[in-house]
């Protein structure tokens, strides 16, 4: 059987981590095989990145402009990526973007050219809606929701709903995109999805023995957050919460500088550890891989995910599935699977006082760990990579069909 070609768009791919781009790795990865043939078009970032590569059996092809990673790289690389999709026109049946902002213009207009259905995969609430032309007008006296509003932001509805298919990685995408009228048979709610076999609770004797090859003290509350080290992703909150709540406990971050970023506190936070003196108590570990990630999530008693926002919240999922209680900011796309008080806490976001509170009942409560921990396993089941990326291939299947 033939399988349909994919070109996987992702502005950032491997070395950059984060949620979108581990998104686009696993796509690319179980569409390979599955027998898809797959290339991946993304942006270089550095010149010590190969511009043509093959990881896992996946053609990756890095495109000009070379830069690190910015919010500028969705746009700065769209005429290369648009060459590089027509190029290619003869040999791919569909293209699909992860994270479609800025590069999906280039994805629809190879597409259109070439008569190829593109598929956009939604890791970001606001785009459609066009929240932040919405915030601005509102900071200049004009109603967000008002008739002038709609006008403004009407391009980015009329030109990203051109999609063959968007799939939503949350409830509240879903939603987002059924209201700026895209027709719902259009709309598929397709989370980020986990590897439950990689992300799965840990024996006693495996707990053990992680934190001995980890180097954790036997006995002792680890803690682990895992993320960007970005504003957005409460870092400072989190930090100004252990100090106030001093818990008799270990704290691990894990994740990369945002280096050259407005956002990036990975120099502040790590400032504010120093002047609070809780540098015993809280280790940051930078970028690690995905296995790396998994052992220490399997190592620990629960996980702290304190973002401001978070159209999903991969990183809670992957936390659950090892079968981990989760502190959460009650906000976006944790509220699809973070239950107060069945699979982890919500507190509200921003809130360092409820944070505090938060970390400080877990870390004193190892019934009430277990107890949350045992029902995030099960919930975190609907993530499975093996049934959410299938569902993910049969769509792709049906549009490349239909071509």
């Amino acid at each position: 059987m033939t399988r349909a070609s994919v070109a996987v768009v992702s502005t950032y791919y491997r070395p950059v981590l984060g949620g979108a781009e581990a998104a686009a790795e696993r796509l690319a990865t179980f569409l390979h095989r599955r027998g898809h043939p797959v290339v991946v078009l993304t942006k270089r970032t550095s010149v010590d990145c190969l511009v043509s590569e093959n990881i896992d059996g996946v053609d990756i092809e890095r495109l000009a402009p070379t830069g690190e990673r910015n919010g500028y790289g969705k746009w700065v690389v769209l005429p290369s990526l648009v060459n590089a999709l027509l190029q290619r026109r003869k040999s791919i049946d569909l293209i699909c973007c992860v994270d479609y902002r800025g590069i999906g213009l280039a994805a629809l207009f190879a597409g259109s050219a070439a008569g190829t259905p593109v598929v956009f995969q939604a890791q970001t609430e606001g785009v459609l809606s066009g929240s932040r032309v919405r915030e601005w007008l509102k900071e200049l006296g004009v109603r967000r929701d008002g008739a002038l509003a709609n006008i403004a932001t009407w391009p980015m509805r009329a030109l990203y709903g051109r999609a063959d298919a968007i799939g939503c990685i949350s409830r509240g995408i879903e939603r987002e995109a059924i209201d700026a009228g895209i027709p719902r048979e259009r709309v598929h709610y397709l989370p980020n999805p986990v590897d439950t076999r990689l992300f799965a609770p840990a024996t006693p004797d495996e707990k053990r023995a992680l934190r001995e090859r980890l180097g954790v003290a036997p006995g002792s509350v680890l803690v682990t957050f895992v993320g960007r080290l970005s504003r957005e992703k409460g870092v400072m909150e989190l930090v100004r919460a252990w100090a106030r709540a001093k818990p008799h406990a270990q704290l691990v971050l894990i994740g990369p500088p945002m280096t050259d970023h407005p956002w990036d506190v990975s120099h502040e936070a790590k400032a504010l550890v120093d002047e609070e003196g809780i540098g015993d108590a809280v280790r940051f570990l930078g970028g690690q891989p995905i296995a790396m990630v998994a052992a220490w999530l399997r190592a620990s008693d629960f996980s702290v995910q304190p973002s401001h926002f978070e159209a999903m919240g991969l990183a809670a999922a992957e936390a659950m599935a090892a079968g981990l209680p989760v502190i959460a900011s009650d906000t976006g796309g944790y509220r699809d699977f973070v239950t107060h008080e069945q699979t982890g806490l919500l507190v509200p976001p921003g809130d360092v006082e409820a944070l505090a509170a938060a970390i400080t009942r877990l870390a004193d409560d190892s019934a009430l760990r277990s107890r949350l921990g045992a029902k995030a396993r099960d919930v975190a089941e609907q993530f499975d990579e093996r049934v959410v990326l299938e569902r993910f291939a049969q769509l792709i299947e049906q549009l490349a069909a239909a071509r």
